[in-house]
């Protein structure tokens, strides 16, 4: 019987990918299924027909056309056959204990607990460990994400990384999955998801035992378009996430704090004026959005 779904979203990286399901090859635990949802415009052959040299690792290789991150994670759960469900990247090195860890986790944890975040460590960033003062991850009062997701010490999160994390399948289906309003890198949709749960009466706990070694490949991934419209993407979803949560109080500073971006970009990036009116339309659209 199988105990946990691994899903990957994936776009335009079937060769990272492949050597991420090498490293899922050697888990500890081996009663698990594997599912690849792929955005790639053209259906990778070698994907489609990859196979576990352990022959009781099943994997489902499943190919959508619509891109976006929250979409392609809702789809994965719609596909997997288990409960436990397992969120990772596809640029990623798991650790050989992650899905025994996560299996172990949430045999003894109290039934409040509804999604557990594992440990993403990077090495030469320091951008899952901005801070030494908090455990997990909390959003500050100018609406930017803090997190600490490299640190030895569990304890509770306001939000878990959208790129190793657990739960429940029923809980996931409760809150209604991923929101699909989230736009390009879908930034912000891991802490909406969180945000989720918590409204819903769950805890989340962020547990180190949990392990992967992200690697940041700079292209492909989960992107829906170019870079150069990042701030279009962040604006719109840093909007549209406090007005979701009534988080009414934050929007007028957040919106000084991606003024500083965008001061930055003009500073050392020289496209400053075009990040300007990204974040513009960015904000338009972050006001226009219906919320789920």
């Amino acid at each position: 019987m199988l105990k946990a779904s691994v899903i990957i979203p994936s776009y335009d990286r079937q060769i990272i990918v492949m050597d991420t399901l090498g490293h899922l090859n050697n888990q500890t635990e081996t009663k698990f299924e594997v599912i690849v949802v792929d955005q790639t415009v053209k259906k990778s052959k070698n994907l489609a027909l990859f196979q576990f040299k352990n022959s009781s690792i099943r994997y489902k290789y499943i190919r959508i056309e619509e891109i976006g991150l929250p979409n392609a994670r809702n789809v994965g759960v719609n596909y997997a056959s288990t409960n436990l469900i397992i969120f990772i990247d596809d640029d990623c090195i798991p650790h050989k204990a992650l899905v025994e860890s996560y299996c172990n986790i949430f045999k003894t944890q109290e039934s409040n607990i509804w999604c557990i975040g594992g440990r993403v460590i990077e090495k030469d960033s320091k951008i899952f460990k901005q801070s030494n003062k908090i455990v997990g991850g909390s959003i500050t009062w100018y609406g930017k994400t803090l997190k600490n997701f490299d640190s030895s010490k569990s304890g509770y999160s306001q939000w878990v990384p959208g790129g190793n994390f657990a739960v429940k399948k029923d809980r996931f289906n409760q809150v209604g999955g991923f929101d699909t309003n989230y736009l390009g890198n879908a930034i912000l949709e891991d802490s909406d998801f969180s945000f989720m749960i918590s409204r819903f009466g769950g805890k989340l706990m962020y547990n180190p035992r949990a392990v992967i070694e992200h690697l940041r490949i700079p292209s492909g991934g989960t992107r829906k378009e170019s870079a150069s419209k990042g701030m279009l993407y962040r604006a719109h979803n840093t909007i549209y996430f406090l007005r979701k949560h009534q988080m009414y109080s934050r929007i007028p500073p957040s919106i000084f704090y991606l003024l500083g971006i965008v001061a930055k970009d003009l500073f050392f990036r020289k496209h400053g004026l075009t990040s300007i009116i990204w974040m513009i339309l960015g904000l338009i659209k972050g006001f226009k959005t219906r919320k789920i």
